[in-house]
């Protein structure tokens, strides 16, 4: 039995120039909001603005932070609660960071990794970025960041991962 548990996907920048995305694995056990978690690193985004989640094949449907005490999601599935893997089976997913500026992405399966093929190419962590090209963006201004640097964004990565030895 071939076990696919691995996503690789690539998140498209909309409408910037130079062109900018990120190809990136991850497991298909995340959540909206891990993805969002993710999706931060992998732009240098500052995680300061709010943000949404919808499928393509159902624009109804929204992803995001539900804040019931403060009348904010209101018809907004709660992004903790769901997986993102049955939404990228049937379609691109459209990622919306900062409603003000809308820094939208696109989210497009790529493929999906079996975990020995994973081995074989001697990864050792989840999410790892695989490529991308275009720079960071400063979020108020819309000017250019940082180059693309895929070393420091896994940096990042296994930073985060290893926070889970701290925790236990």
């Amino acid at each position: 039995m071939i076990e696919s548990s691995i996503m690789q996907l690539r998140v498209t920048l909309s409408d910037v120039k130079p062109g900018t995305w990120r190809r990136v694995l991850v497991p298909t056990s995340i959540r909206y909001d891990q993805l969002h978690a993710i999706i931060q690193v992998l732009f240098g985004w500052t995680n300061s603005h709010l943000h949404s989640f919808s499928p393509a094949k159902d624009p109804t449907t929204e992803y995001g932070i539900v804040m019931p005490d403060l009348d904010m999601g209101e018809g907004m599935r709660n992004e903790t609660e769901f997986f993102v893997y049955p939404d990228l089976e049937k379609g691109d997913v459209t990622y919306i960071y900062d409603f003000g500026a809308s820094w939208t992405h696109q989210i497009e399966l790529e493929k999906m990794v079996t975990m020995k093929s994973f081995i074989k190419a001697k990864q050792h962590q989840l999410p790892v970025v695989l490529a991308g090209r275009g720079p960071e963006r400063i979020e108020e201004t819309g000017s250019r960041g940082r180059s693309f640097n895929g070393e420091t964004i896994n940096a990042l990565f296994a930073e985060f991962a290893g926070s889970w030895d701290e925790a236990f």
